[in-house]
Parts: C-alpha cells; sequence; structure tokens
C-alpha cells in the first residue's frame, strides 16, 4: 500500500463528490470527456492499457492490497482519496459497491479524428461492429465483449444509441471497452464516409431479402450493423448495404435478441477465416 495514508475525504460537499455524482449523467459525461469505472477488475483493466485516471475514490473498509502497487505506478498519489463507505455508497451505481471508484479520460474517436485511430492502428484497422440506435446496455455491453473475442477493431455508435460509457454497458463488456476503439458517428452518413475511409463493406440483416449468413463472405472488411431492439436498422443504412443477410429461424420464432444475432455473425466470420 502507499508509504502514507491516501488524503481523507468525508463531506458529501466536497468539490470531487459532487463532480462524481455529475458525471453519473451522460450529458455531463460527454461535456467533460471522462467517465466513470468501478470495480477492482475494470480499474485492472483500464490501468493495463495505461488509460489516464483523473482520480481514484476507495471506500476505507475497502482492501485495495492486489492493486496497490498497479495504482501507485500508474496514478499520481494526490489523485487518490478515501472516503467513509456511507459515502461511496451515496456516489456507488452498483448495488453492492465494490469499494473503488476511477474517473477516467474519455478515449473515442469521431469522423474527423479517424486518422489519429488509424496511426494507433498502423494503417491496419479490421471488421467494425455498428450499433444502431441500441438501447439496452446489457446487450450493448455483450456485444463489445464479444466483438473483442471475435477479432473485431473497432465499435462505432450512429447517434440515438444508449451511452456506451454508462456503468451498466461498462460493466457488461466486463472490461473489454478498452480494448476495442470507439468511434461516434451522428448518422448514415457518417457511416457511409467512415466505410469509404476505411473500405468497408456494410452489412445488415434483413429477414425479407437477406440471404443465410452462412452464404456470404462476413471474414474481413465489414462493417456489421446491428439495429434497434424494436426498430431495427435505419432505413438510410438498409439502403446503403452493401451485403443483407438473414438468420434462418425454425418455429414461431420471428427475430433474435440482438446481442445473439451480433455474436452469431462475428464469429462466423472467425469461422470463415479460419
Amino acid at each position: 500500500m502507499a508509504s502514507e495514508p491516501y488524503r481523507f475525504i468525508s463531506s458529501p460537499d466536497n468539490d470531487k463528490i459532487r463532480f462524481i455524482k455529475r458525471l453519473g449523467h451522460k450529458k455531463y459525461r460527454d461535456q467533460q470527456g471522462k467517465f466513470l469505472i468501478e470495480g477492482i477488475n475494470l480499474v485492472r483493466a483500464a490501468l493495463s492499457k495505461a488509460l489516464t485516471m483523473e482520480m481514484v475514490l476507495i471506500a476505507d473498509d475497502f482492501d485495495y492490497s492486489e492493486i496497490a502497487e498497479t495504482l501507485s505506478g500508474n496514478v499520481d498519489y494526490h489523485r487518490i482519496y478515501l472516503v467513509p463507505r456511507y459515502l461511496y455508497e451515496k456516489i456507488s451505481d452498483a448495488e453492492n459497491g465494490s469499494g473503488i471508484i476511477a474517473v477516467v479520460n474519455k478515449s473515442s474517436y469521431s469522423l474527423d479524428t479517424l486518422e489519429s485511430m488509424l496511426r494507433s492502428h498502423h494503417g491496419c484497422v479490421g471488421n467494425i461492429l455498428v450499433l444502431d440506435r441500441l438501447q439496452d446496455p446489457g446487450n450493448i455491453g455483450t456485444m463489445i465483449r464479444t466483438a473483442v473475442a471475435a477479432g473485431y477493431s473497432i465499435v462505432a455508435t450512429i447517434k440515438g444509441t444508449a451511452d456506451i460509457y454508462s456503468p451498466k454497458v461498462l460493466r457488461a463488456s466486463a472490461g473489454m471497452i478498452f480494448d476495442i476503439a470507439v468511434v461516434e458517428l451522428v448518422d448514415a452518413n457518417d457511416l457511409k464516409k467512415m466505410v469509404s475511409r476505411l473500405d468497408k463493406k456494410i452489412v445488415v440483416t434483413d429477414p425479407r431479402k437477406g440471404v443465410p449468413y452462412y452464404k456470404c463472405s462476413l471474414a474481413r472488411d465489414v462493417a456489421l450493423v446491428i439495429g434497434n431492439e424494436g426498430n431495427g436498422i435505419s432505413e438510410e443504412i438498409l439502403e446503403s448495404s452493401d451485403i443483407r443477410v438473414n438468420i434462418p429461424m425454425q418455429g414461431e420464432v420471428e427475430s433474435l435478441n440482438a446481442a445473439v444475432c451480433a455474436s452469431l455473425l462475428m464469429y462466423e466470420a472467425m469461422r470463415i477465416d479460419e
């Protein structure tokens, strides 16, 4: 642990406590370019990727010894604070807060900053997962986790998608959000510009006009679009698509969960590529 105790915050009116509470809201996260991560696993995952932590708060009854050395080597000592458990619970998003929260700088890209992303990937970008107005945080986090496992390089969000930096999405991603580039897009026009710049094909699911997914080449250079849970993929994106696929189903099943659909298609790409 630290050679001397970390500074202690006891007042709920402290500016740092208020700041963290405000980061619970998407609008404020967007304004500040920062978000919260909670739990030792997410903190460890972020530190392993050398992400900048603006602040770390630790409940005074939490045993952080297993990451104390990592913390001290990656976070300025004066940015780490202890708080009483009752105060920690007031700022925690989880039902049973683990005891450690960190403020992290966003590292997402936009259409205007694609060049810097390309430099970080040495000009080589793999498949892209595109989220078109997805709303369920659990679905989004699961898809991010699966995308990383399936070797995807980018997750792109269309405006209207639930915040990818919300606590629920981050937990569902199991820290994999730090292993994939995030590109925030405004609309279908942005998507078309991105795939043109990166030389990818837009792949959509279409139960009526699509061909069975296993008859298509999905292994490389695709931007796989997963649509809103209730309304599906926007008409603008459908019209811009290069490949339309469907997932054959038997019985009276009309559709699959969005995360299940995404997983099937992403892993089909892996199977073909092998």
